[in-house]
């Protein structure tokens, strides 16, 4: 069953449906094939969908024109490149629209060869596809799709053949903790962000977890049996990109559920080549798997950026699991996770409620809430870390401290909380805020209060 993606479908079927050149990339598995194919169906739209595979032009020119004999009734013919086949589709068939998913592997497949000629031909090829969407896309429309971060976005980057030549770019993400709602109606808001603090939004990956089964099945089910649907996923679509440079797996490693400075990634993984730690920090950005995170006091101020994996299942993965393997294969998974996972596990979704009430606070100032809120972050000092900072439209703050506790916050915690937020220099601070999951035992006057049930219903559609 389809859940989500509303504005997606509204936005693609719109400009599907006036023959536009759209441009759909993302991670593997994150639902880019799914959602057109919904789009096509809801718009009750003609269309043909060919994966490119990583071969030469010519040989998927030939599988594409297979396709093309059995979904419209294409004639025998002979084409040697997608240029003068789409040049005979514009003057011969209308009101299709041709789907190339992949694309990134027919780029990849010169991109890395050692082949001389090979770089010119994958210009060439984004020059074909220029062509295509300039002169032969009169009565039909064309989606590229592909989910190499790193190729798709070079694809817009302005020295490029197919620079301002899509009417939408659509970069696909994971859903929010508030869209997971959809994939389990009936489970409480808590659960809700348990489930997304260590599962992350990643539909094919929510689609495995048991609604019967409580989170400590499901991890030991899905993230600790070696066999085991989700943990393959993740080494087989995630670390797969990158299994030929083991020094990326090694920053992975160190950053895991925190987040790290330059100078704490380059002591620990001892990267010393010059600028060799640069560029692998770059590649894991480009592959959409790390950001850059700078105090919302101090914005892009290279010396006090810090490194964090981007998605929660890859945090898990990297915390609980990578490198242990050897252990969880000695202990089991019911032993493993008594004496490694159980005793930090709330922790761990702690450090995650952090990053989804800055969610919450994002989400809702595109739905129109917050109008004076220009920025969101966190904000860092030599001394001290707070979790929720947000900039308004005068230069002043409001500082939230998130807690992910089992219990109410005493009064005498949230007073010590608020001399410390008081004590922060560089910054105007002109109100603060709790958001406790579990509420607090009194309320001071003059602060703001949010608990996690508001993370839900606060938000309109």
């Amino acid at each position: 069953m389809f859940v989500g993606r509303k504005k997606e479908i509204n936005d693609l079927s719109k400009y599907i449906d006036n023959n536009k050149s759209i441009l759909v990339f993302g991670l593997r598995r994150v639902g880019k094939t799914t959602l057109i194919k919904e789009v096509m169906k809801r718009n009750d739209r003609n269309y043909v969908y060919y994966e490119c595979i990583k071969t030469s032009e010519s040989q998927n020119v030939s599988y594409f024109i297979e396709l093309l004999k059995e979904k419209i009734s294409f004639p025998n013919l002979v084409f040697n490149d997608f240029l003068s086949i789409f040049n005979y589709l514009n003057k011969n068939y209308s009101n299709y629209t041709f789907i190339i998913d992949e694309y990134s592997y027919l780029k990849e497949y010169y991109i890395t060869s050692k082949k001389q000629g090979s770089q010119q031909e994958a210009l060439r090829i984004d020059s074909s596809f220029q062509k295509i969407i300039d002169e032969y896309l009169e009565n039909n429309s064309l989606v590229l799709c592909g989910s190499s971060i790193s190729i798709m976005k070079g694809l817009i980057d302005y020295n490029s053949p197919l620079y301002d030549r899509f009417s939408y770019i659509l970069h696909l993400k994971e859903f929010s903790y508030y869209d997971l709602k959809y994939f389990f109606p009936n489970l409480d808001n808590e659960k809700l962000i348990e489930i997304y603090s260590i599962f992350g939004g990643s539909p094919h990956v929510l689609n495995m977890l048991s609604k019967d089964n409580s989170l400590e099945d499901n991890i030991k089910d899905l993230l600790l049996d070696e066999n085991s649907k989700v943990r393959n996923h993740i080494t087989i679509n995630v670390i797969s990109e990158f299994n030929k440079d083991s020094d990326l797996n090694t920053i992975l490693n160190v950053i895991k559920n925190g987040t790290k400075n330059y100078s704490d990634i380059f002591n620990s993984t001892k990267i010393e080549t010059s600028g060799l730690l640069d560029k692998k920090l770059k590649k894991l950005v480009e592959l959409d798997l790390i950001e850059r995170v700078y105090p919302i006091n101090m914005e892009n101020n290279n010396k006090k950026c810090q490194y964090e994996i981007k998605d929660n299942l890859l945090k898990f993965y990297y915390t609980y699991v990578y490198g242990k393997e050897s252990i969880l294969s000695l202990y089991g998974k019911e032993r493993f996770y008594s004496e490694h996972i159980e005793k930090s596990l709330n922790e761990f979704i702690s450090r995650r409620f952090e990053r989804i009430v800055r969610d919450y606070f994002a989400i809702s100032i595109k739905n129109g809430k917050y109008k004076d809120i220009i920025n969101i972050g966190s904000y860092f000092s030599c001394d001290s870390e707070f979790d929720c900072v947000l900039k308004k439209s005068d230069s002043s703050y409001i500082v939230f401290e998130v807690k992910y506790y089992d219990k109410p916050i005493s009064a005498f915690l949230q007073r010590k909380e608020i001399t410390s937020i008081e004590k922060i220099k560089g910054i105007n601070v002109t109100e603060i805020g709790f958001v406790a999951s579990n509420g607090v035992e009194e309320k001071i006057e003059g602060i703001k209060y949010l608990e996690l049930d508001d993370l839900f219903n606060n938000i309109k559609e």
